[in-house]
């Protein structure tokens, strides 16, 4: 009889415990309390549900607000980034390209004024003359 009237009486005790609520009630000054019983009028009240009260996960209106404050970018800003990341792909390559040449170009020009010879002078300035093109061709010359 008395192990029955002490199982009914924990029972109900825990019933009480476990449908309490946690109020998280924010004054207009902005300091935050926790309490088990509504906040008061002037008071801004969340209802902590059970999951979300611990200090390690954040509350839902916080995480609402850390989504708001990502944006994420559309599908054209990510189409606009992929044509800019490749213009400055090619841009660069150019200037490699460009810079490949004029080297080349210069080395030409040395080993022409270095030149002793009518045949290797002129074979220079064939190449030289192809190395200009090559210049142009790859609008490296203004």
């Amino acid at each position: 009889m008395y192990c029955r009237l002490i199982s009914l009486l924990c029972g109900l005790s825990l019933s009480t415990v476990l449908q309490a609520a946690v109020f998280k009630c924010i004054s207009p000054s902005g300091q935050h309390s926790y309490q088990d019983h509504p906040c008061p009028a002037d008071h801004v009240a969340h209802t902590l549900k059970r999951g979300y009260f611990s200090q390690i996960s954040r509350e839902p209106y916080q995480l609402d607000t850390v989504k708001l404050q990502q944006k994420q970018p559309t599908w054209q800003e990510r189409q606009l980034q992929r044509e800019q990341h490749k213009t400055q792909r090619q841009l660069q390559q150019a200037l490699k390209i460009c810079n490949q040449l004029r080297s080349r170009q210069h080395k030409l020009q040395g080993q022409l004024q270095r030149s002793r010879s009518a045949r290797q002078t002129l074979r220079l300035q064939e190449r030289l003359a192809s190395q200009q093109q090559a210049l142009q061709d790859a609008a490296c010359i203004p």
